[in-house]
């Protein structure tokens, strides 16, 4: 199994990419953070079986809508921008490198070597935006992976003393 990562600037062009290769997505989990990005774990399927898993972080048409609210904005108002979100353009911006993890060979090397993207230009003021506030999500991901790491070494070196 191999885990990288990819300098993805459009998760929707991503997602076509995928399909593109005879992929199916599906999103596992889904999360938005409490600064108003959103975590998404999808798998990419073919021929019923997972090929790759994908974790992305982004800021999406949701958070545009958000943005645009005032402060005091009521419950009402940030529902009904939510609703209308979509009629402005749907777009994924993500805001980290997404991790893939997978055992394919052709997949590892179609997103290693030939996929590329460019930022939607719907979502550069809010990427901007996103990137100037501060907030101890912007590195979700990478938190994650640094956890994930501490969590093997510890349960590796406790099984250094474990007698079988």
């Amino acid at each position: 199994m191999l885990i990288s990562f990819i300098n993805a600037r459009n998760g929707l062009h991503l997602f076509e990419y995928l399909k593109k290769l005879g992929c199916v997505i599906e999103e596992e989990a889904h999360t938005v953070l409490p600064d108003s990005s959103e975590y998404g774990l999808y798998t990419c399927k073919k021929d019923n079986d997972i090929k790759a898993v994908l974790a992305m972080h982004y800021i999406d048409h949701h958070y545009a809508a958000l943005m645009e609210l005032r402060d005091d904005a009521s419950d009402r108002k940030v529902l009904e921008a939510l609703i209308k979100a979509k009629q402005k353009g749907i777009w994924i911006a993500p805001v980290e490198p997404v991790i893939y993890m997978s055992k394919d060979y052709e997949i590892v090397k179609k997103l290693s070597m030939n996929y590329s993207d460019e930022i939607p230009p719907e979502s550069t003021k809010y990427l901007e935006k996103y990137f100037k506030i501060q907030t101890k999500w912007k590195n979700f991901i990478e938190d994650i992976i640094i956890s994930l790491i501490k969590f093997a070494e510890n349960i590796r070196n406790a099984n250094d003393f474990i007698e079988i």
